[in-house]
């Protein structure tokens, strides 16, 4: 059921993802979409797909950041979230981003059975290395999600809140709470609440 929802909602956006893609890559020169490694369930490792919204050279300008500011630094490795992130491609980007709209393509991953619509946000795989054995069997329990508790209850959390909330949805999954999640997730979109 929940990839032929997927399927439904993503043939409902191409239309509309065309026109962004061209959009990013007149606007934007690089590639369309941004692909990454992260870790899956039962530790299996997939590549989640975004909309890109960064410059191409993102990563360059993190290690001059991370060199220059100790304090920033610290504060990455423990949130992974930079407030006015100056790798965003423009106001194109960060409106994508505000919107979730970045995260449209990870309906192929639902489709290809890699993620569902909500869990534990997928993380890199050098990100879940450095947590304890137990904390990472039980995040990889189940299929990481698009959206999950912790985003609709932080849009910048710490590597330590994200756990708690993981563990509490791990607990407590059920329908009424899916839906609690869901329609937050909506609410928080509307509202532009976005990274």
């Amino acid at each position: 059921m929940t990839k032929i929802i997927a399927f439904i909602i993503l043939c409902f956006f191409l239309p509309f993802l065309l026109l962004i893609a061209l959009i990013i890559k007149l606007k934007y020169p690089g590639p369309i979409f941004y692909s990454q490694v992260r870790e899956g369930k039962n530790g299996k490792p997939f590549k989640i797909l975004k909309l890109r919204t960064m410059v191409v050279d993102s990563n360059l300008i993190l290690e001059k950041m991370l060199e220059k500011d100790k304090e920033f630094a610290k504060l990455w490795v423990a949130t992974g979230v930079i407030k006015n992130d100056p790798r965003i491609a423009g106001k194109f980007g960060r409106l994508l981003r505000q919107l979730s709209i970045d995260e449209i393509p990870q309906l192929i991953n639902i489709l290809k059975g890699e993620m569902a619509f909500i869990g534990p946000r997928p993380l890199e795989i050098e990100s879940v290395k450095t947590f304890s054995p137990e904390a990472r069997l039980i995040r990889s329990s189940i299929l990481p999600g698009i959206t999950g508790l912790m985003q609709v209850r932080f849009r910048s959390a710490s590597i330590r809140q994200m756990m708690l909330y993981d563990r509490i949805y791990i607990k407590n999954q059920s329908i009424i709470l899916d839906t609690y999640i869901l329609y937050k997730t909506i609410f928080a979109i509307l509202k532009r609440t976005g990274k």
